[in-house]
């Protein structure tokens, strides 16, 4: 059943839009999240968007200096957005725009469900997002998260789902405690994953490594939240989860390039990577050499 979350080709429409591109994850009970690629190159007025229980916030990539703003049918005059601000809207409150010339953004699709299950593993209760629509902020935890989500429009088989679940939940999660009430209070640090779990999670993750899985399934077959599982992995291993698949492709990569004749561009396919390109520039970022440098070494 298609959802009816205001994102990708859904959010697109409104603002007239051929292609809007989104990153979708399940991480949440009960609840998507998603982020949006919105690129206008030219002058448009928002369609209004049906009123739903949920958030759009925005991350501006580039200037819109052009821009004006309605809430509930009120305008708020010229309201220029400068590249690397957020903004908040409440789609309760019909918010519609004019985009004078161009505008280029990224905007996270955030149900209440989504802002009411963070807030319930945390044992509190969601309120309100603190923001108003016409005040945007400089946000830098926003601003580093969405640029680390960027290049993942433009090469989407470079990313793993794992990583998109991973740093689209660390900006819910933000989100949720900066500017809904969550604050964190100082505490001693809970423990890591047991050895089961750990071990489980390490075998799961090494009987993927040619294709995907996602931070919900990893949880999931810990039988522990997402949110707690990304934490406790992190603690266990000094890493998170995606990253830990990444070492573990290039180390699985090493074994084939010690004992077989494949070509690097098959080793690359059969351990996951998108291609040799990608391949050859993680092994060297990870390893310190190139696959094939490493290969006339072992």
């Amino acid at each position: 059943m298609r959802s009816q979350g205001v994102y990708g080709q859904s959010l697109g429409d409104h603002f007239h839009l051929d292609d809007a591109p989104a990153i979708v994850t399940k991480t949440l009970k009960r609840s998507e999240v998603a982020v949006t690629h919105i690129k206008c190159r030219k002058p448009s007025l928002t369609s209004s968007i049906p009123t739903e229980d949920a958030y759009l916030v925005a991350y501006q990539i580039e200037d819109c200096i052009e821009h004006e703003l309605w809430i509930n049918g009120k305008g708020t005059g010229r309201l220029p957005f400068f590249g690397g601000q957020t903004s908040f809207y409440d789609l309760r409150e019909d918010p519609t725009s004019f985009i004078g010339e161009t505008s280029n953004c990224m905007m996270y699709y955030l149900p209440k469900s989504a802002m009411d299950t963070i807030a319930e593993e945390h044992g509190k209760r969601f309120g309100e997002l603190e923001m108003r629509s016409d005040k945007p902020a400089d946000d830098p935890i926003i601003a580093a998260l969405s640029t680390t989500l960027m290049p993942a429009f433009a090469n989407p088989e470079y990313a793993s789902q794992l990583f998109l679940d991973h740093t689209t939940l660390a900006v819910a999660n933000h989100i949720a405690h900066r500017y809904g009430g969550l604050h964190v209070i100082a505490r001693a640090v809970a423990g890591g994953l047991s050895a089961k779990n750990e071990r489980r999670a390490k075998e799961i993750i090494d009987a993927n490594l040619a294709g995907e899985i996602s931070l919900a399934e990893l949880a999931s077959q810990c039988g522990l939240s997402p949110r707690h599982f990304a934490r406790a992995f992190k603690q266990s291993t000094g890493m998170p989860a995606h990253h830990w698949m990444v070492v573990r492709r290039c180390d699985r990569a090493k074994d084939l390039l010690r004992d077989t004749g494949l070509p690097i561009s098959d080793i690359a396919l059969a351990c996951g990577f998108a291609d040799q390109s990608h391949f050859t520039r993680t092994f060297s970022r990870i390893v310190g050499i190139s696959p094939g440098a490493w290969r006339r070494h072992a």
